[in-house]
């Protein structure tokens, strides 16, 4: 085995590893205990507002993180052009997070705690550019672990009194204090290159396609909260969980493919693109058989006090999450040979294709909501691979 082989085997461990470890301290301590002790519907107020940290903390941070990798082929670039960037589009994202979210976020303190959190988690998102970038796999898993870590401290905190923002903004802020200190990227913060135009109009396209694909993620939290209230939020949530702790680590995966792939100026032809999208769809499909078997087994260990309000949904919920995983997988390959605007036009269209098919569909019930985001999702994969195909020819 060649030393670039043993160098993706292991790069592509410590990724995964540091996922399976922050997801693991979330899914299995953070929420199960937050759901035992709060109860359903106010943890899906929780969920709601984490919700807007999940689409707001990908959609800046790890774009712009993904940005960096792919501007670097063609361009000289400073730390303060995406740092300058990230803080622009933080501010933009809060304020139209905290003013759709009034009645969710009804005092000045939840709005303040709510914001800060967001800002932290972009900057988090995107920290780990540091060690993408210079292929460090080791530290990344460190930054990962140090995430973990400090949502675990955070619970015990909580346990004891503390706010549950305890939690995620130690678990954010400890990441940040790692990279700060092992890192250079935040460093000269505010020097901007002259290339500075080129990062802001880019990671603007990809910002916003970036948000379109994390809104539908999260959709069922906006749209059920405010809707059929936390509870429901929290069932879907709860049927959704191991499908979307794979979606999760589909990132890690990506990020190693993105930064090999851009680092050797990589392009993909018909051929190759195909083989990557059948390797994608035979993944897919053991994964969701292993959903089908591990969610029941899951729920009842975890939250055996919604087994029953949940058990219908599994199915359906499962497969939804998997294709996603699917399409996350595929559209991080696509993007290494397509522009931009082919991203947004696609997630742009499938948000209006999720939206309508929901307002048709939902009809008061989750399970009318699980079939409307299903067909979407399985629509968006549709469209991709044929995206694919074509512009793979072109490359």
């Amino acid at each position: 085995m060649t030393g670039k082989k043993k160098s993706i085997i292991s790069n592509t461990f410590y990724t995964i590893a540091g996922a399976l470890v922050l997801n693991g301290v979330l899914q299995l301590l953070v929420y199960p205990r937050l759901n035992a002790e709060m109860g359903a519907e106010a943890i899906g107020t929780v969920l709601y507002i984490t919700g807007l940290v999940s689409i707001l903390g990908p959609s800046v941070g790890q774009s712009l993180n993904t940005s960096r990798l792919v501007v670097r082929r063609d361009y000289e670039v400073s730390n303060g052009d995406y740092d300058v960037t990230i803080l622009l589009f933080s501010l933009i994202g809060i304020a139209a997070a905290i003013l759709i979210s009034t009645k969710a976020l009804p005092g000045n303190g939840s709005r303040i705690m709510t914001a800060l959190l967001i800002l932290v988690t972009i900057f988090r998102y995107y920290g780990d550019a540091e060690y993408r970038l210079n292929l460090n796999y080791k530290r990344y898993f460190i930054y990962y672990c140090l995430i973990g870590a400090g949502y675990a401290v955070g619970y015990v905190l909580y346990h004891f009194g503390a706010v549950w923002y305890t939690i995620f903004l130690l678990g954010e802020g400890a990441a940040l204090v790692y990279v700060a200190v092992t890192g250079g990227i935040f460093r000269q913060f505010f020097r901007l290159s002259p290339n500075f135009r080129v990062v802001l109009s880019k990671g603007c396209v990809l910002v916003l396609s970036y948000a379109v694909t994390n809104l539908t993620f999260n959709i069922d939290r906006l749209v059920l909260k405010n809707t059929l209230g936390g509870a429901a939020v929290t069932y879907y949530y709860v049927a959704s969980l191991i499908g979307k702790t794979l979606v999760l680590f589909i990132a890690p995966i990506n990020t190693i493919l993105i930064s090999y792939l851009t680092k050797d100026r990589v392009r993909l032809g018909r051929r190759k693109f195909m083989l990557f999208s059948g390797i994608g769809l035979g993944v897919s499909a053991v994964f969701f058989l292993a959903c089908q078997v591990v969610t029941p087994v899951f729920v009842r260990l975890f939250y055996p006090d919604l087994t029953e309000a949940v058990s219908p949904l599994l199915g359906i919920v499962n497969l939804t999450q998997i294709l996603s995983l699917l399409s996350a997988y595929l559209f991080i390959i696509v993007l290494t040979f397509t522009g931009e605007k082919w991203q947004l036009g696609l997630q742009c269209g499938h948000l209006v294709l999720l939206l309508i098919l929901i307002a048709v569909m939902m009809r008061g019930s989750l399970i009318g909501f699980s079939a409307a985001v299903l067909i979407a999702n399985a629509a968006r994969i549709i469209a991709v691979l044929i995206l694919g195909f074509v512009q793979a020819g072109k490359a």
